[in-house]
């Protein structure tokens, strides 16, 4: 059984430090939510298809990711928060107003978060236009954490599709040999015949009217034990086809499955 990857929450929690980048995402909580849900609308409307688990947590650490690198180039861990204030632009965009105290000063803060979309979940992204009198620090330590953790979350996301589909082939190979597994020769002669590329073998009559029965030595018998061994040579087939064949796929399948959960466990 897979490890799940761990979520938004699960990452941020492991960072215990009170730095001001950590108290602001917490206040802008209610915000980062919302903006969650405007992409997931955005992403069913574009793609039409199901907006996913992993889906959602790519999305909110990508968005919270464009908040911090906004954030952290112009504060250091030691500023306090004072004030902070959310509020929709007449286009629409989110406008960050905040307060932040450095070395007893207070300095205004504001920020709009333009939508700027993406080809894809990966690269969907907001663009931030900054204003603010408070010195720029430069500060990157916390946007590189979200950097490492997007890279996993990409990786992490090509073996999760290498995993479900392995894990598709082994159930429809599963299904496959679970309706094969006890059909009689009889049945399989059924099928066989039934198919439009199976050649139905003429009679010995019509063979010996072809002036064919010199291929068969002349011999009725001969000829009947040639066309048993082509139609056992169709059974077999059959049975290696729907039943062998699937099996030994579902060996390699499940043994490559191994390989990529193990990879999967190490990214996450």
């Amino acid at each position: 059984m897979k490890t799940p990857i761990k979520t938004y929450t699960q990452f941020l929690n492991e960072s215990k430090e009170n730095n001001i980048v950590n108290v602001i995402l917490e206040a802008l909580e209610p915000t980062i939510v919302e903006m969650v849900a405007a992409t997931e609308t955005w992403f069913i409307k574009t793609f039409e298809r199901e907006f996913t688990k992993y889906d959602r947590e790519f999305a909110r650490i990508n968005l919270t990711f464009d908040m911090i690198k906004a954030v952290e180039n112009y504060t250091q861990p030691t500023d306090s928060l004072l004030s902070i204030n959310v509020s929709k632009s007449n286009k629409g965009n989110i406008e960050i107003n905040a307060q932040i105290q450095r070395d007893g000063i207070t300095y205004p803060f504001s920020t709009e978060a333009i939508y700027a979309g993406g080809h894809n979940i990966q690269r969907l992204h907001y663009r931030y236009i900054t204003k603010t009198s408070i010195p720029k620090t430069g500060e990157t330590r916390i946007t590189k954490e979200y950097t490492d953790r997007i890279k996993k979350m990409s990786k992490a996301e090509k073996l999760n599709n290498e995993i479900k589909n392995y894990e598709k082939r082994i159930e429809n190979n599963n299904d496959r040999i679970s309706k094969s597994i006890n059909v009689s020769d009889n049945e399989i002669i059924k099928i066989i015949k039934a198919d439009s590329k199976y050649e139905i073998n003429p009679s010995w009559e019509e063979i010996v009217k072809r002036g064919a029965a010199k291929n068969y030595d002349n011999d009725e018998s001969f000829y009947n034990s040639e066309m048993a061994k082509y139609l056992q040579s169709k059974i077999d087939f059959w049975k290696w086809q729907n039943i062998e064949d699937p099996t030994k796929r579902n060996q390699y399948y499940s043994k490559e499955l191994i390989k990529l959960n193990k990879k999967l466990d190490s990214l996450i």
